[in-house]
Order: structure tokens, then C-alpha cells, then sequence
């Protein structure tokens, strides 16, 4: 992690004149031991200057919310904040950058999504996106566009088509991304509760 070690191969790589850039995920918990808060309570402003005080010149932070920043955050001069949609155009940028290069992605885990949506302390918007595997043609367009494990391939009489996975589904609604009439968005729906069959 970045305060067990990350942090110290940060500075190695800086005194050697290394090429790298490190990447560093602010997931918003310890979520390897049951998301807990971060140690130390560092958040991604703070994480920027340290790094920059280390030396680091090139950092960019890329999230789902750039829009969270704007004259809220404490951010060191010259860092760039991208929309997670940019990720792959940031890398090939900071690949070409001479020296140490920091990118920080700042995403809430996706499990503890769930687990704070369950809590009520996180919001949870009121729509799902669900595939209508009669129109889906199997391209798989949409796990292409998204890298999202619940898009699930489904093997149907008409061939393998896609299915999402409802109960793993974080609804961050980057598989509507994909070129697909097959989506169809529900608001206000509720997934309904599979009944037992104790008796």
C-alpha cells in the first residue's frame, strides 16, 4: 500500500532518475480488511503534495467525480484532474514523461459502494440497466467499454449473449457506453427478492 511501502519506492525511483509512473488507487477504504478509513486520514489532495514534496513533478488524478474538486481541494500547481473515461489517454501520456510521474485514481471500492448503499450513507441512484438478450447480438461491446465483471456472458438458444448481473451490479453506468440498442434503463424499479425454500 502507499503508506506501507509505496511511498518509499516513490523516493527510490526518484534518487535512482528512474522512468515510471506509479499508479495509485484511493479507493476511499482499507478494503482488504473490511473497509476501514485510511490510516492516517489522507485524502487525494493531501497524497498530490506528498508526492510533489517528494519530488515529483507530472501528476494527474483521474476519478469518476472531476467535478468534486473544483476550489475544494488543495491540490499542488501544475496537476491536471481527468474523468475516468480519459484513463487510457493519461497513461499513454505519462508513459512519455521523463522521470517519476504520479497518476492517482480516486474511486470509491466498489464493494463498499454496496455495503454503504445497504447502510444508507452512500447514494443510490434509482435506475438499473438491464440487457434485453432477445436484441443483444453477443459482441460483447458493452464489458469492452466498461471492463465490468458483472456483464456476464449467457448462452440462450439464439447463442451467447450478455446479462448483468444485478446483485454485483455498482451502477456506475459505464456499460452504456458500448454502440448497443440492447439496454434498457429502469427507474424506479426494485429487484425483486428470491424466495426461499426452507419450509
Amino acid at each position: 500500500t502507499y503508506n506501507h511501502s509505496g511511498v518509499l519506492a516513490i523516493r527510490f525511483a526518484l534518487s535512482s532518475d528512474a522512468n515510471i509512473t506509479y499508479k495509485i488507487l484511493y479507493n476511499d477504504a482499507v478494503a482488504m480488511t473490511g473497509g476501514q478509513p485510511h490510516e492516517g486520514g489522507l485524502t487525494v489532495d493531501m497524497i498530490a503534495r506528498q508526492v510533489r514534496a517528494e519530488g515529483v513533478e507530472r501528476i494527474a488524478v483521474v476519478t469518476d467525480e472531476p467535478g468534486k474538486y473544483a476550489g475544494k481541494a488543495d491540490f499542488p500547481a501544475g496537476i491536471t484532474i481527468h474523468h475516468r473515461d480519459d484513463l487510457d489517454l493519461v497513461q499513454r501520456e505519462l508513459r512519455e514523461v521523463k522521470g517519476v510521474s504520479v497518476l492517482l485514481y480516486d474511486q470509491t471500492c466498489a464493494a463498499e459502494k454496496r455495503r454503504r448503499r445497504k447502510r444508507g450513507t452512500f447514494p443510490d441512484p434509482d435506475k438499473r440497466v438491464f440487457i434485453n438478450e432477445l436484441v443483444c447480438e453477443g459482441c460483447g461491446d458493452c464489458g469492452v467499454q466498461s471492463n465490468c465483471v458483472s456483464i456476464q456472458p449467457v448462452e440462450t438458444e439464439f447463442g451467447r449473449k450478455r446479462r448483468i448481473d444485478q446483485s454485483s451490479c455498482n451502477k456506475d453506468f459505464s456499460c452504456l457506453n458500448g454502440f448497443c440498442p440492447s439496454f434498457v434503463t429502469v427507474h424506479g424499479g426494485k429487484i425483486r427478492k428470491a424466495e426461499g425454500t426452507a419450509g
